[in-house]
């Protein structure tokens, strides 16, 4: 019997010294989870409706590789500036989720050997698939400000292939603001640097903060693909549709990946997601504003009650808690939360930025955030 390769192995330490397998997947009989990025909410009834009148008309066959052109046409309408030189079809995909956004671009552009640049900490994913494609992963990181540390990019942009960056942040709620981007789109000017955006988060942001795409950076253009999915913001998680819009050359080498491993998506599932972009915009802005009151909520339970500091996100839905050290590294602590009823992230999952940090998301629903924070911090007390 043949093993997995040495790529796959790799992966599969990492999960399982992360914790991200067994322990958070296990049943914890009563064990509140403030681990996991899913809105509690249900989704807007007017994309439900409408994927159930597709299947009325018998929308249940396949789809074009690429997309139903009716929601290749609403992704341009309503997801792409006017002004973008990225508003043909050429320039979108329609993919399973954003985790096949994501990794099929990797997939799709990455050779054995070539160089990617991600921050750390973050999602986990990317170093996943880097690593499946052969790549060479290497770390940047923040300012103590919260900005990015554009001169630390720039040293290592020289000799990478591409930048993979989280807007708004997982797991840290950063933001990148305009002037932040069109400094980083000169530098990948200067070193032939290709940019992913995973936009997930995509308007997830509180307090008057600014979302900006990287869509609306003109000098990224000829360089960019960028990743979004309807999970977040329109609380789909379990509908598995998402999109790529990049230049056609990028766009085409992710769709070259996706259709090998993927194939077409839910053909009723995409009229859904039109529903979404057209209709749902009122139903978005609501559970965006629920959000901000569940991250004051979650702020509220954990500030000066214990001994963990975090700093307030911007965007996205998580904070990411930094404890004292000799509770020990973040796999034993989730553990511990585990065994105190709550599950929460362990730190090093994104990075060795995280190993004395946890992730907790506020996306669960008030209840749970209160009662799961209690527990959490009921773990600090021994």
């Amino acid at each position: 019997m043949t093993t997995m390769n040495p790529a796959a192995a790799r992966i599969e330490e990492i999960r399982t010294n992360s914790l991200r397998g067994s322990a958070l997947s296990a049943d914890g009989g009563s064990a509140i989870s403030l681990a996991i990025g899913e809105p509690s909410f249900a989704t807007p009834e007017c994309v439900v409706e409408a994927q159930a009148q597709a299947l009325a008309e018998g929308m249940t066959h396949y789809a074009v590789q690429t997309g139903a052109p009716d929601l290749v046409k609403a992704i341009l309408a309503h997801a792409v500036p006017p002004s973008s030189p990225l508003c043909d079809t050429r320039n979108v995909l329609v993919t399973h989720g954003g985790t096949a956004g994501l990794s099929s671009t990797i997939l799709g552009l990455i050779d054995p050997g070539d160089v990617v640049l991600i921050e750390n900490p973050t999602y986990s994913l990317y170093a996943d698939a880097i690593r499946l494609a052969g790549g060479t992963i290497r770390g940047f990181g923040r300012r103590p400000d919260g900005g990015l540390d554009l001169g630390e990019i720039r040293k290592l942009a020289v000799s990478a292939k591409m930048i993979i960056l989280c807007q708004p942040s997982n797991p840290m709620g950063t933001v990148v603001g305009a002037e932040e981007w069109q400094e980083l789109s000169e530098i990948a000017g200067a070193c032939d640097l290709l940019v992913l955006s995973d936009e997930a988060y995509d308007g997830i942001v509180f307090d008057g903060c600014e979302f900006v795409s990287a869509l609306a950076v003109p000098g990224l253009a000829d360089r960019l693909i960028v990743s979004r999915t309807f999970s977040k913001k329109y609380a789909m998680t379990g509908w598995r549709v998402g999109y790529l819009v990049g230049t056609a050359e990028l766009v085409a080498a992710a769709s070259t990946a996706h259709r090998t491993f993927n194939g077409a998506v839910n053909t009723a599932n995409q009229y859904a997601a039109i529903a979404a972009l057209e209709r749902a915009a009122g139903e978005a802005e609501a559970m965006r504003r629920e959000f901000q009151e569940r991250r004051a909520l979650m702020v509220s339970c954990l500030r000066d009650k214990g001994p963990v500091d975090f700093s307030v996100p911007s965007g996205a839905f998580y904070l990411w808690v930094k404890y004292p050290e000799h509770f020990g590294p973040s796999q034993t602590v989730a553990a511990k939360c585990l065994a105190s009823g709550v599950r929460v992230r362990p730190g090093s999952e994104f990075g060795t930025g995280g190993t004395y940090r946890l992730r907790l998301s506020f996306a669960p629903d008030r209840e749970s955030i209160v009662e799961g924070c209690r527990r959490f911090l009921s773990v600090f007390e021994t």
